[in-house]
């Protein structure tokens, strides 16, 4: 075959994989792009005993500034984080590899940024808009690799990321397992741009575009979080993603900003384990575009999915005093939701009156005095009321006493009164016994 055919050939296979996964991420051709080693920049497998960082983000910007290219992250065990890649960078990570994120004492990282430099002045950014990264991956090479944090006990004012991406156009994201223990923050977040810059409406790129995230994973999240929150998106699609504790997909699009909001964001193959959610819909003051789910399976978890009405942040109002609750658009539709009952579930002390009074006995609560593990309450939890409108088609259970038949909780279904009331009095009843379980986050 000539170069000409296979370059025509490979251009074929990508347009049809783009296609069949819903997503505006375009693999690049790789016989063009330089492929190094990070070991030839001096990466040593040290079992994570040094911070790194300098010589991956060295690499990074080696390689960038020729062009751009694929760097292999060889298997092993590294300390790192805080890294930025840049436009046309393709990491391909050894299956196998484990990365322990740098991480001093009342800090909050992330072990990758897809974004522009912070500026100096971080309380007034003011970046540029043709500053944004375009083109780049981070991908296992031969099966997943690890951010591991979970032998880390969070404490108040520390936090970490897995990635964090903000102004990107064209990434993907695969192969990612992250080991969580019940921290700050999500493992993946995507996110508006800060910039202070009064025409940022003109902008073409100002939150994370045309992307892919797949086959990635997390462990022992907290219900706060999850493995991926969406405060600014557009065009992104994501598939195969699992995660054992907190939210899976989190469109909650809560950060405060004039580019907080989704756009054509789709979403297969979503699955929750012992956690809050599978999918959680929850726009506060954004007013999102069409979002459509296929495939949603909750394993013990506490909901399959969840929609909450929208609702405005007082920082919101302060910014903009016009705010109204948010939305998503008509069209929006969540399809195929499967829940399994199961009674490890991450449940909110809000939610205690959504519980049936069966199981109020069995709930134990955490060290936050936040959360309680407890039964699964039903496949899906809507209190929209009215605010916006989604297509929910096919839902399935099995295994629950309640909420079988129906499978939707609603406002109305929830036994009246305050939860707060309802808590109190639950603490009064067990005041004496086990009713405690040492779990979740560590309060100073």
């Amino acid at each position: 075959m000539s170069y000409l055919k296979k370059s025509l050939f490979t251009l074929l296979i990508i347009l049809i994989g783009c296609s069949v996964m819903n997503a505006q991420y375009q693999e690049p051709m790789t016989h063009h792009l330089a492929l190094k080693n990070m070991k030839d920049y001096g990466l040593i497998n040290d079992n994570a005993e040094n911070n790194q960082s300098n010589i991956v983000q060295n690499a990074i910007n080696d390689l960038h500034s020729k062009g751009g290219g694929q760097l292999i992250i060889p298997k092993g065990t590294y300390q790192f984080s805080n890294i930025y890649l840049k436009s046309n960078i393709h990491l391909l990570i050894d299956k196998g590899t484990v990365i322990k994120p740098y991480w001093p004492k009342g800090t909050k990282i992330a072990v990758f940024i897809i974004d522009t430099e912070t500026p100096k002045n971080k309380k007034k950014p003011n970046y540029d808009e043709k500053s944004f990264i375009r083109n780049v991956s981070i991908k296992g090479k031969g099966g997943k690799w690890i951010i591991d944090y979970s032998d880390r006990i969070p404490k108040k004012g520390e936090g970490a990321r897995g990635i964090l991406c903000r102004m990107v156009k064209n990434f993907c994201i695969s192969d990612m397992d992250i080991k969580d223990n019940f921290s700050t923050y999500c493992g993946i977040t995507l996110t508006p741009t800060r910039s202070k810059t009064k025409n940022i409406s003109n902008w073409k790129v100002s939150r994370a575009a045309d992307g892919l995230i797949r086959n990635c994973r997390i462990f022992n999240a907290s219900p706060g979080y999850g493995l991926v929150q969406l405060h600014g998106a557009q065009t992104v699609h994501f598939e195969d993603l699992y995660a054992n504790g907190g939210v899976t997909l989190r469109l909650e699009t809560g950060a405060v900003g004039e580019h907080t909001a989704v756009f054509d964001i789709t979403a297969k193959n979503i699955v929750s384990e012992n956690g809050r959610c599978a999918l959680m819909l929850g726009p506060h003051s954004a007013h999102n575009g069409v979002v459509k789910v296929d495939g949603i399976k909750s394993i013990g978890s506490t909901y399959a999915v969840q929609m909450g009405m929208g609702g405005v942040k007082k920082k919101e109002l302060q910014r903009n005093p016009d705010a109204k609750p948010g939305s998503f658009a008509d069209g929006t539709s969540v399809k195929n939701i499967h829940a399994v009952f199961g009674t490890q579930a991450q449940i909110k002390k809000h939610a205690l009156l959504e519980i049936p009074e069966e199981y109020l006995d069995s709930l134990k609560l955490w060290n936050d005095d936040k959360f309680m593990d407890g039964p699964s309450i039903a496949p899906v939890k809507d209190h929209r009321k009215g605010g916006y409108n989604v297509i929910i088609e096919n839902i399935t259970s099995e295994g629950f006493k309640y909420n079988s038949e129906t499978k939707i909780l609603t406002s109305e279904k929830i036994r009246p009164g305050s939860w707060a009331k309802a808590f109190s009095k639950w603490l009064k009843k067990n005041e004496g016994k086990d009713y405690r379980v040492d779990k979740g986050p560590y309060v100073n």
